[in-house]
């Protein structure tokens, strides 16, 4: 049976000497998602996005883009995915004509169609009043469409979106997200954000990442996702994330604190997860189904991050 994902990442791992960095992430788009990767700063969105665009290597696991797997034939996996870090990539001395013109061609799109390309992604981004300007004359705002333009050019498979809105004012923003909201159906579109009001407007999926480990992978909208839900546990006992991970029905694990637990699951079962931890001999002291879930872990671990950073 054929895979029909856009983008797979199996088990991905990423390790700086002694700190691990991200930890066994996995996650597949197919077309017409648009994802919003969610997390505090310092979570691993970035990093993630880097080696799914090719820029880095991860310890281990695998990432394939439309069919391709990303090591074994980077060249080929990179002509279907986009990327717009979070730092525009332009050149300033350029009218964002003359640059996209510059990344069709390096993103290898024929000279017979460079013209149309280039015509079709600057009315996509809503840049015709500015096609004949020099970049480096423009707003924030419309520097960053020029970021997106030259990471759509080529209409790739799998998009990469590195905090898009992250600077702008409420107009640039609303602008932004009208033009994320277009993106279609042929392509499968990954987002970071550090906020969630911007995912909850413009994606309609959501992963929570939190100390490099994906702790929530989520639909919006789809209040009755019972694959998708989280609990909240107190351990009396210590236990690493492979520990909980192992657990029957258990997605995804992550600690909040060693010793308070986010555990996303297949059923929502907390008297699964009784049964489950007394068997592995782990003691609790207080296990909770969470209601809007994806709000509640965002808020919970933003609070942390905030008294953590008041301590």
């Amino acid at each position: 049976m054929p895979d029909d994902n856009l983008l797979s990442v199996d088990s991905v791992s990423v390790s700086h000497g002694n700190t691990l960095v991200l930890d066994q992430i996995s996650l597949h788009a197919k077309a017409g998602e648009t994802i919003g990767l969610l997390g505090l700063n310092g979570a691993g969105k970035s990093t993630l996005l880097r080696i799914l665009a090719g820029l880095n290597t991860p310890t281990a696991g695998t990432v394939t883009v439309a069919g391709t797997e990303l090591t074994s034939a980077s060249l080929r996996a990179r002509c279907q995915l986009g990327y717009a870090p979070d730092k525009p990539p332009v050149y300033p001395d350029y009218t964002v004509e003359q640059f996209l013109k510059f990344a069709g061609r390096l993103r290898r799109i024929h000279r017979r169609h460079i013209d149309k390309a280039t015509s079709s992604v600057i009315e996509r981004c809503s840049l015709g009043d500015v096609r004949k300007r020099i970049i480096g004359n423009l707003s924030h705002g419309y520097q960053q469409r020029v970021n997106l333009a030259q990471a759509l050019i080529h209409e790739p498979a799998l998009l990469l979106l590195d905090e898009p809105l992250n600077g702008l004012d409420p107009a640039q923003i609303a602008s932004m997200r009208e033009i994320l909201a277009n993106m279609g159906t042929r392509q499968a579109t990954l987002y970071s954000s550090h906020q969630l009001t911007e995912v909850q407007a413009t994606c309609n999926r959501a992963i929570v990442i939190h100390k490099g480990a994906k702790l929530v992978d989520t639909e919006l909208g789809n209040s009755d996702n019972r694959e998708q839900t989280t609990i909240e546990i107190h351990l009396e006992d210590t236990v690493t994330t492979p520990q909980m991970q192992s657990l029957p029905g258990v997605l995804a694990a992550a600690s909040v604190t060693p010793d308070h637990w986010m555990l996303t699951t297949r059923t929502g079962s907390t008297t699964l997860l009784r049964e489950a931890l007394k068997a592995h001999h782990i003691r609790w002291h207080e296990i909770s189904l969470v209601r809007n879930h994806l709000e509640r872990v965002f808020n919970l671990l933003a609070g942390q991050a905030t008294a953590g950073a008041a301590r």
